[in-house]
């Protein structure tokens, strides 16, 4: 998938990981987007029957998008991390 001429190199899911990630590119002066997603979780008893009893969660994901020239590079930077 590419969101403004950029190939999306990684999705995680961890806010600690997304940091790290955006500190590495920003060390490493690497050109980024960043487009984030909720997904809300359901509980897996059918909510029709039970209720949600408020086990419902939003999870979060965070893609990266690079330059298609960079991506060697990411990959080799995101090997280490």
């Amino acid at each position: 998938m590419k969101i403004f001429h950029k190939t999306k190199i990684i999705t995680v899911n961890d806010f600690k990981k997304k940091e790290q990630i955006q500190e590495l590119f920003a060390k490493h002066n690497i050109e980024y987007k960043i487009k984030v997603k909720e997904i809300l979780q359901k509980n897996p008893i059918d909510a029709a029957i039970v209720g949600t009893l408020g086990l419902n969660r939003i999870k979060i994901t965070y893609s990266f998008y690079v330059k298609k020239e960079d991506l060697f590079a990411v990959r080799e930077l995101l090997k280490n991390l």
